[in-house]
């Protein structure tokens, strides 16, 4: 199993905040002979029948010499992880969580606005200091006045 990222237990404290229950950590995806460990699965029900949400979140403090190294593995390891998700599990969305800082450095950049638009990528903006969760884009799968 591999090591948990940096800002992984802020990540989670802040996804707890927002109202989700962590199901998995790490959530396993298990497909054919092979295992792949996303960071955390949460769940969290919605509306008057309480549909529950399942979501799959991926993990990335982005801390290497290059962002766009960075990028690039999150892009691939994202993709790989959605494309498993859609086989073994449709219902579970898939994120990226990144700090607010990544976000604003890179991701409001053109390049990172274009993997978001062109890959449809969802994002968990997280602020590190608040330990909270700043933005979901696109917005959150559940609407705030419907959590428990």
């Amino acid at each position: 199993m591999p090591a948990k990222d940096t800002i992984h237990e802020i990540v989670k404290e802040a996804i707890i905040k927002d109202g989700w229950e962590i199901t998995d950590d790490p959530f396993v995806i298990s497909y054919g002979e092979r295992f792949l460990f996303v960071d955390l699965g949460a769940s969290n029900f919605i509306g008057v029948k309480q549909e529950n949400k399942q979501i799959a979140i991926e993990i990335k403090p982005f801390r290497s010499q290059s962002q766009v190294t960075d990028l690039e593995q999150a892009i691939g390891q994202y993709i790989l992880y959605r494309l498993l998700l859609h086989q073994v599990d449709p219902e579970r969305d898939l994120y990226l969580a990144i700090s607010q800082s990544t976000y604003s450095e890179i991701f409001n950049e053109p390049i990172g606005k274009l993997v978001i638009d062109d890959l449809s990528l969802k994002l968990i903006i997280v602020d590190l200091n608040k330990k909270a969760i700043s933005k979901w884009i696109p917005s959150p799968p559940i609407e705030k006045s419907s959590k428990k």
